[in-house]
């Protein structure tokens, strides 16, 4: 099973109460969201990671994450974790932080906070699932940046073909954008069961 097969499961089996408090959505589209949510963070870390001394970084800035918040996920409504994982956000997803989360929220149909909300929960969880491997493979600075390609074309490809627009934009250099009408399609399938748990 792959880490993001992993934790769709955590999230759909423990989390998405906890994120349905946190956000105001309701459960089950906390639930569904949750999946796009990791994808969008993953696609943001393979990016980083192909980058000159990226994979370092990575591996650098996962020795603080080594999977121990998997073992106990109600730390993640707190309000220290919820603000490390906007920290987070601003270190895997940069200056597209603010597209991502609007993309987001076009497809799903709700507010955009709601979705930073989301993201911020999500990004302790990639990192802790990542600082796991990490320890328990011993994976160096190379191993870690292929084990990152591997589960963000892995997510892209099990994701709707109308939200390859937005891994695209998380994957090349500059702005860009995408249009609202195929994030709209993309969420009608995503919200339809078309990702997420199979």
């Amino acid at each position: 099973m792959s880490l993001m097969d992993q934790l769709s499961d955590v999230v759909v089996g423990q989390m998405s109460q906890q994120a349905a408090q946190k956000t105001g959505l309701n459960e089950g589209l906390a639930a569904q969201l949750m999946p796009m949510a990791m994808a969008a963070l993953m696609g943001g870390l393979k990016k980083n990671a192909s980058q000159p001394n990226g994979a370092d970084a990575l591996a650098s800035a996962l020795d603080g994450h080594d999977g121990s918040l998997l073992n106990n996920l109600s730390q993640l409504g707190q309000d220290n974790t919820l603000a490390d994982g906007q920290k987070i956000l601003g270190h895997i997803l940069g200056g597209k932080q603010a597209q991502t989360e609007r993309a987001l929220a076009k497809t799903a149909g709700v507010d955009q906070g709601q979705v930073g909300q989301l993201l911020a929960m999500a990004a302790p969880m990639v990192l802790a699932s990542l600082g796991r491997a990490k320890r328990e493979q011993g994976l160096d600075a190379s191993a870690l940046a292929g084990l990152v390609t591997e589960e963000s074309v892995r997510v892209q490809k099990a994701a709707p073909s109308e939200l390859g627009g937005l891994m695209q934009f998380l994957d090349q250099d500059g702005d860009g954008d995408f249009k609202d009408d195929m994030l709209e399609a993309a969420g009608k399938k995503i919200l339809g069961g078309f990702f997420g748990r199979r």
